[in-house]
């Protein structure tokens, strides 16, 4: 009798075990869907203080960091560009920065030099710009910044949308860094940026935890 009874207590702990078990899983499942976004939403989170909105309230640094946006096909700055531009050119202007990097792909196109005309026509002294030929990608760009510049302090310049990404990437590389947030918050196709941000995101936090990777030498 008693090895009846223990036989059916330990059918019926195996029972209760199950949907624990399930549970258990189901848990897991659910934490494993949910990880991309709560990485993206933290590092949105962290990185929330150190963006700028107003020139006067900006900390200074030696230099802005100006990000790429691509080109019109008449070879002029991006709405979105341009706007970056104008946004480092008022910070240059209002002794919050020395001098300007522009940082993008000269090889599939002449951002670089785009940028720095830009600014030029603007007033800005050539001696007061440098140009990164081969910063490819956001990762690129800090990267190079701080190996091939030894630029150790910044202000970054891009849109909001941008911003947290280059934050977390470029303070995880090892510089200082603030942002400031150029032009609006909405521009045509903003919903394709804002879902490529999120992947891009993503790659980054991989990127700066676990791979590291070194960009190859400018072009």
């Amino acid at each position: 009798m008693k090895s009846v009874k223990i036989e059916a207590e330990a059918s019926a702990t195996g029972r209760k075990r199950k949907p624990r078990r399930l549970l258990i899983l189901l848990l897991m499942v659910v934490l494993l869907l949910l990880s991309p976004f709560l990485i993206v939403q933290c590092i949105s989170l962290t990185q929330e203080p150190l963006i700028y909105t107003a020139v006067q309230d900006t900390p200074p640094r030696p230099v802005a960091l100006v990000f790429g946006a691509g080109l019109n096909r008449d070879g002029s700055p991006s709405w979105m560009l341009a706007d970056r531009l104008d946004a480092a050119i008022a910070l240059y202007r209002a002794g919050k920065v020395q001098s300007l990097l522009m940082t993008g792909d000269e090889v599939g196109s002449i951002e670089p030099t785009a940028m720095r005309d830009y600014a030029l026509r603007q007033g800005i002294p050539r001696n007061a710009i440098t140009l990164d030929m081969s910063g490819l990608r956001t990762y690129d760009s800090c990267y190079r910044a701080l190996h091939t510049f030894n630029i150790t302090r910044a202000i970054l310049v891009t849109q909001g949308y941008h911003l947290p990404r280059a934050l977390y990437t470029c303070k995880g590389l090892g510089l200082d860094v603030v942002g400031f947030k150029a032009g609006r918050d909405n521009y045509p196709n903003q919903n394709y940026y804002n879902n490529r941000e999120f992947m891009a995101t993503l790659l980054s936090w991989v990127e700066i935890t676990i791979t590291r990777p070194t960009p190859p030498p400018q072009q």
